[in-house]
């Protein structure tokens, strides 16, 4: 089948008039959001539908078929060649309600139990080596950094993921949203922007952007904060590092301008646009955590309160996921060791279509901005996958949250000539910008979405 052979993210429906089929899929990797809904004798597939229409997002690890003479889908498989199936179009519907339905802990997958994890190249030894040594966490990265087998690793995965930032920029017009109507071959202004925690992962795609914009063209870096009452200050975790990271880069690069767009988000505002918009975009999702990371994204992409004229928006997502950013990943190596730090290290993957790329694509989208990730290029993330877990991260006791978590990662970053950022711990976007309350559970229901209905 030939639309296996397409790369990059898309959704797309397309109508075989002479066999009178609908074809329909996300990318294999699930980038693009898009929902079908049963209504009315009708079926509407379409990437946003709001809260008016009873949908469920279409999962992304199927090609469907849809027979338009016996109402019979045929799915086939984006990963295995000779996998297809056949099933009647109402037990598909109600197969993939059920799954966008199901609790976390009730996600199941296939996983190798038998999987090969000899350290054939004792990378584990040395690195505990190195630790034991108790040097300051940026020497011992250095030291690790200078370990051959470690240094081909991260050479590696900083070439491809500067080939998949490179090809998210310049396959684009050289113009801003404000020019691209004009007849000029390309513009000054700002057409790529970051949202920018100042976190690990948006900061290095900022330094390895500066490799691919033009010079004369400024850099945004977006940064969004929450306000809990109208006396609050924007002050928030997130835009404490995000100011150090716009440091750090003008250090770096000095030879680009990087502008710093506050986005301050008072209560009140955020409570109208969730009832009035952000409700409906977010849509079949509807817990608290996608309340929260929803709203938090569609105001950073919107830059309330500033302005700007970029097209395309780089965002870190699946960087967490790919090299163990997560607590739980520390708790599963606690627990079972690297075979469990493995297994809690694909169970993040084969969800991640799931849990977020959907809604997030839906919320950035609304303004007209294009959302890329370049963590989650093809060829990045099928090199990331094939390496053994401590060559991802490194969780023991002797590594805390800031070296152990997404060690590779911080490893590339110290390469690239970062020294703060390399050693900041992760935080979750909801709490760094404090739209959401520690005491709340990410998995309940929102309330502020089911009374805006």
């Amino acid at each position: 089948m030939q639309l296996k052979l397409l790369k990059g993210p898309f959704s797309l429906i397309y109508y075989d008039k002479l066999g009178n089929n609908l074809y329909f899929t996300r990318d294999r990797i699930g980038r693009c959001s898009l929902l079908v809904c049963k209504k009315n004798n009708s079926l509407v597939i379409g990437s946003v539908m709001g809260r008016n229409y009873n949908c469920t997002e279409i999962p992304a690890g199927n090609i469907q078929k849809l027979n338009l003479n016996t109402f019979e889908i045929t799915l086939y498989s984006w990963q295995n060649e000779k996998w297809e199936r056949q099933c009647a179009l109402e037990d598909w519907l109600d197969e993939i309600q059920g799954q966008q339905n199901l609790p976390d802990d009730k996600f199941t997958f296939d996983f190798d139990s038998n999987l090969d994890l000899n350290d054939e190249e004792g990378i584990i030894q040395t690195i505990e080596s190195e630790v034991r040594k108790n040097y300051d966490k940026i020497t011992l990265m250095s030291n690790l950094n200078n370990i051959e087998s470690i240094n081909n690793v991260i050479l590696r995965i900083t070439d491809l993921l500067e080939k998949s930032i490179k090809i998210r920029l310049k396959t684009q017009p050289n113009k801003c949203k404000n020019c691209i109507k004009c007849e000029i071959s390309k513009c000054n202004h700002c057409t790529v922007g970051i949202l920018c925690s100042g976190g690990l992962d948006c900061t290095i795609l900022a330094l390895l952007a500066d490799k691919f914009i033009d010079k004369d063209q400024p850099i945004d870096l977006i940064n969004v904060a929450f306000g809990i009452n109208e006396n609050s200050s924007y002050d928030v975790p997130d835009r404490i590092t995000g100011r150090q990271s716009y440091e750090e880069l003008k250090r770096v690069c000095q030879s680009r301008k990087w502008i710093f767009k506050e986005v301050n988000v008072p209560k009140d505002v955020l409570e109208d646009k969730q009832k009035s918009t952000i409700a409906d975009l977010v849509f079949p999702r509807n817990t608290i955590l996608d309340e929260s990371l929803g709203s938090a994204l569609w105001f950073a992409a919107s830059g309330y309160g500033c302005t700007s004229s970029c097209r395309v928006l780089l965002l870190g997502s699946g960087a967490d996921e790919l090299f163990g950013g997560y607590l739980r990943h520390r708790k599963a190596f606690q627990r079972q060791g690297w075979l469990g730090l493995a297994k809690e290290l694909q169970l993040d993957w084969n969800r991640i279509s799931f849990r977020n790329l959907s809604r997030d694509n839906r919320v950035i989208c609304d303004h007209g901005r294009q959302p890329r990730m370049p963590y989650l290029d093809e060829d990045f993330v099928n090199y990331i996958l094939s390496l053994k877990p401590w060559l991802r991260c490194f969780p023991n006791e002797a590594l805390d949250c800031g070296v152990g978590d997404k060690l590779m990662l911080r490893l590339v970053a110290l390469s690239l000539g970062l020294t703060n950022v390399v050693t900041y711990p992760k935080r979750a976007l909801q709490f760094g910008s404090r739209i959401a309350n520690k005491k709340q559970k990410g998995g309940d229901l929102s309330k502020n979405f089911l009374e805006c209905k």
